[in-house]
C-alpha cells in the first residue's frame, strides 16, 4: 500500500500532465518612411492631462507552504 501512495505521490510532484507548447512570436514589422510622408500626431488624453492609475496594493500571501502530508497520507491509507 505504501509503494502506491508513493508512486502516486511521485506521479504528482512530476506534473503528470504534458507542457503545453509555446506558439511562436510574430515576426517585427519595419516600416520605412520617405521624406515627403510627414506623420503627425497628438496627445491623446482628456483636456490635455496626464492620467496616471494608483500604484497596487500589495499583501501578505494568506497560503501556507507545507513540507509535510504524512499525517493525511496515512489518514488515507486506513
Amino acid at each position: 500500500m505504501h509503494a502506491f501512495l508513493l508512486a502516486v505521490a511521485l506521479a504528482a510532484a512530476t506534473g503528470g500532465a504534458p507542457a503545453k507548447q509555446q506558439q511562436p512570436q510574430p515576426a517585427a514589422k519595419h516600416i520605412d518612411i520617405d521624406d515627403d510622408e510627414v506623420v503627425e500626431g497628438a496627445n491623446q488624453n482628456p483636456d490635455g492631462e496626464d492620467v496616471f492609475a494608483r500604484k497596487r496594493a500589495r499583501f501578505g500571501t494568506l497560503i501556507k507552504l507545507r513540507e509535510n502530508f504524512t499525517p493525511e497520507l496515512l489518514k488515507s491509507a486506513e
